[in-house]
């Protein structure tokens, strides 16, 4: 029921009598304003300029009507008042009506509101009650024109919260005014309190902070320069047409053997399911992957996409219990549970993302019904749904949210949602996770660090552990570009780009950021992103500066953790600390876009006594040279390319070039024309491990026959990092093994098809002689990938050759003394220097070990 007061420009026209509900009038006041909180439920466009949020309904306080049944004001306060910005938050009809609520900040009883209509004829409705729960208070029509106009209640509503709504498009107003009286202060179950996560944060080094955006089939030789990577994974090919989740996609996209590969590098992944499934919505399916028809904010509605993602935690995650019934796996794969492989998923990309419409659209209402089943099955009543009923320590990541100027609103409103339909009132999600970049060339000049800091500021306060990820992010680089010129490829375009990249990876890590994924790994094929890769397209995975750099970072920082921030004046200088030496890193760089060089910069050394300068490029790895400390300085010039000095109280072993290719000095073997095949063509194989292969011919002839061995002897000890062969077609085997002590480096079932196939193994024990062991099928061309071992001081009895006297010398001892003519001596192991190696020898060296001394 409703009472209407109208008034035209500043003479009001008095239609009803107030009416108050106890005592009198005076006890009803215009309310403050500046205590509401204002939610805006439809959020697709706030932030244009062209469209105003809820806000400016209550930007005028000070202007209004003193009361409902006294619509009048001053002539001054009216020219004042500014008419000219009606709250309009959208004007697609697709995205639904124009809604807000207002918390009033305690329990009022509302007498009356007071609005200024300034166009149009709207219909406005007015709610009391709580969020999702409303009940209709009143409705009015804005039918006047640029006139204040009051209501007031027969019945007035206690409430804490008011909701408004008006037809899509320009609501008519301009200003609006709540009147009533405070009833009471919010009871402690109306209180609103931080959202603990559940889980600790995820311990990761800096190095393993940085990572970019990849896909299942990209080469690991291009993957490994990251620490993390988020795979795109369309959530579609999940489901097979008969509702079973599968873990291949035919022929390629072996999920198992991608995340095993990965594992092994010591590269988490995160699959990023992103999009909607035709075996859940139909044909053309939407990304807000529901059946059709079904209500979008109930999370049961999203029962098929938990209940796949809970098949993925279930076979990947950490929980060895998981009961094997509850598995839906296609025919074809192998139930298989707690492989240990992932510890986190992301259920979306971009959720908030208003250019693909409404069907792509979430809603902040949406996006949370939907976390809450991914989380945990809506609290358990959704059967074998969400990542937590398979894994509870497996974490689930909110998809990638754009950071437009509607991303605090959304996340409020997100909470909100959890605390009105969670009995926990859990804000359910482990990462939060964001598409952020710098907005400028100098990403230290740019707003990214505030942006950060906002949403670090937010999670504090709302959902206090999460997990801050960014899992988007690229590179402003207009200044490098010419009208009508392709510049991608000029040297000064990759070489500010890949400062860029660099620089805001370290801004990140340097402002709490968890993960840092790029955008992304490979460059697109056409569109606006098509060279926004770290390398060039499919089939060329060519790389570019900007993946040296990545990867320079990512090993140097590999075992540190960011510490502090010792940027003064013209240097920015990071501060990170190595977990195993306790040695500090500097990372240094000038933070300008004009070539700038700072000359004998003086870095303070401390109590150490020598100094290693890492700049990144020509390897993975960097380039990494020994620097003089004078007096307890270091000095050296600082470009806006980071480099890196780790400081140190002990001399070190400096390696450049871990992956080169590796020529056998000798080979030996009953066949000795197949075993020359294997390296007779080298320009068929990179000359790095990690080399680009675009301009590489395929070797011609072919190594056969099968049951054959072959001795290859290198020139020197050499630390073998990784293998390579080019196969031809079938299947078959092939071991390298270290022939001093019969130690397996490599194998390969030689599966792939006239292609390369180059595999990182991890760092060997010095080695001179190699085994290999050729089985059936055949192949083409075998490549060594490694380094010239550093000269160490020999130590007695260090049969292995790895600079170290333990078990494992007297491990390989007694594996030649069993099979003595299939290995090569180890003449390290003479312990009674007779120049026999017998059981004597190998007594005298466990006596030795168990002594402490050779």
């Amino acid at each position: 029921m409703k009472r209407t007061i109208t008034a035209a420009m500043t003479a009001a026209v008095m239609l009803s009598a107030f009416i108050p509900v106890t005592g009198t009038a005076a006890e009803s006041a215009l309310l403050d304003a500046s205590k509401f909180r204002i939610y805006d439920e439809n959020l697709v466009y706030i932030g244009a300029d062209y469209l105003n949020p809820a806000q400016v309904l209550f930007d005028d306080q000070d202007k209004v009507p003193a009361s409902p049944d006294k619509t009048a004001v001053e002539k001054t306060l009216w020219e004042a008042t500014d008419r000219g910005h009606n709250w309009k938050p959208n004007w697609q009809e697709e995205f639904g009506e124009d809604a807000m609520f207002v918390d009033l900040g305690a329990n009022y009883v509302i007498t009356g509101l007071c609005f200024l209509d300034t166009n149009g004829v709207q219909t406005w409705n007015v709610y009391s009650g709580e969020p999702y729960h409303w009940d209709t208070l009143t409705s009015f029509d804005t039918d006047a024109y640029q006139t204040w106009r009051g209501i007031t209640f027969d019945k007035p509503a206690e409430t804490r919260y008011l909701r408004f709504t008006a037809p899509t498009g320009d609501s008519g107003i301009s200003e609006l005014a709540v009147y009533g009286y405070k009833k009471s202060d919010l009871t402690d179950a109306q209180k609103s309190e931080p959202s603990p996560a559940a889980l600790p944060k995820t311990d990761l080094t800096a190095g393993q902070r940085i990572g970019f955006n990849a896909f299942i089939d990209d080469p690991m030789t291009a993957i490994f320069a990251g620490g993390n990577v988020r795979e795109y994974h369309n959530f579609s090919w999940l489901y097979d047409d008969s509702g079973k989740v599968k873990f291949t996609q035919g022929t390629w996209g072996d999920m198992d053997a991608y995340y095993t590969a990965m594992h092994r590098q010591g590269i988490s992944v995160i699959p990023c399911f992103q999009g909607g499934s035709s075996y859940i919505s139909g044909e053309k399916p939407p990304e807000i992957a529901v059946p059709k028809g079904a209500d979008t904010l109930d999370p049961s509605s999203y029962l098929l996409h938990a209940q796949a993602l809970y098949q993925v935690a279930a076979r990947y995650g950490s929980n060895k219990n998981v009961d094997v019934k509850t598995l839906n796996v296609a025919d074809g794969s192998e139930p298989k549970v707690g492989m240990s492989l992932l510890n986190s998923l992301e259920n979306s990309n971009e959720p908030n993302k208003t250019w693909s419409g409404k069907a792509n659209y979430f809603s902040p209402a949406e996006m949370a019904a939907m976390c809450s089943a991914d989380y945990d099955g809506h609290e358990g009543t959704l059967k074998n749904a969400g990542v937590k009923q398979a894994d509870p320590n497996f974490k689930l990541a909110v998809g990638g949210l754009l950071t437009g100027a509607n991303l605090i609103p959304y996340l409020d409103e997100m909470k909100l949602w959890f605390e009105y339909h969670r009995t926990d009132k859990h804000f359910a999600v482990d990462i939060l996770n964001v598409h952020l970049g710098p907005d400028t060339f100098n990403p230290e000049d740019s707003g990214f660090v505030n942006r950060v800091k906002e949403i670090r500021d937010w999670i504090d306060k709302n959902a206090p552990g999460t997990e801050l990820w960014i899992s988007e992010f690229e590179i402003p680089m207009s200044d490098c570009e010419k009208e009508g010129t392709d510049t991608h490829d000029d040297a000064d375009y990759q070489l500010r780009y890949a400062q860029r990249v660099a620089r805001t990876y370290l801004m990140g890590i340097g402002a709490g950021v968890d993960r840092m994924t790029k955008f992304q790994l490979r460059d697109e094929g056409e569109g606006v992103y098509y060279n926004s890769g770290l390398t060039t397209g499919k089939g060329e995975w060519s790389k570019k500066l900007a993946w040296y750099y990545t990867a320079c970072l990512t090993q140097t920082l590999k075992y540190t953790d960011f510490v502090r921030d010792a940027s003064s004046g013209a240097v920015c200088d990071y501060v990170f600390l190595d977990r195993n030496t306790g040695e500090e890193i500097h990372c240094l760089w000038s933070p300008t876009n004009a070539d700038t060089v700072v000359r004998n910069f003086s870095l303070n050394a401390g109590k150490s006594a020598y100094a290693y300068q890492t700049t990144p490029g020509t390897w993975a790895e960097g380039v990494t040279e020994e620097i003089a400390v004078k007096s307890g300085k270091v000095t050296l010039d600082v470009t806006e390319t980071p480099v890196f000095v780790r400081l140190s109280a002990d001399p070190q072993v400096i390696v450049n070039g871990r992956g080169c290719y590796i020529t056998p000095k000798k080979l030996t073997s009953s066949q000795q024309e197949q075993s020359g095949r294997m390296f007779d063509e080298p320009d068929s194989m990179p000359k790095v491990i990690y080399g680009d292969t675009k301009e590489l011919a395929a070797p011609a002839t072919e190594v056969k026959g099968s049951g054959w061995e072959c001795i290859a002897e290198l020139d020197k000890p050499y630390i073998l990092t990784g293998f390579g062969v080019y196969d031809t077609f079938g299947t078959g085997s092939l071991e390298i093994y270290d022939a001093n002590t019969d130690t397996l480096l490599w194998s390969s079932d030689l599966g792939s098809y006239m292609s390369r196939s180059i595999d990182f193994t991890g760092d060997s024990a010095p080695t001179d002689k190699l085994r290999i062991v050729k089985g059936d099928g055949a192949f083409n061309e075998i490549a060594l990938y490694g380094y010239a071992a550093p000269q160490i001081a020999e130590v007695p009895y260090d049969v292995n050759k790895d600079g170290i006297f333990d078990v494992r010398d007297i491990t390989a001892m007694q594996r030649y003394l069993l099979n003595g003519k299939a290995l090569v001596a180890p003449t390290a192991g003479d312990a009674l220097a007779d120049g026999v190696l017998d059981v004597f020898d190998l007594g005298l060296m466990k006596r030795a070990l168990i002594g402490g001394k050779p």
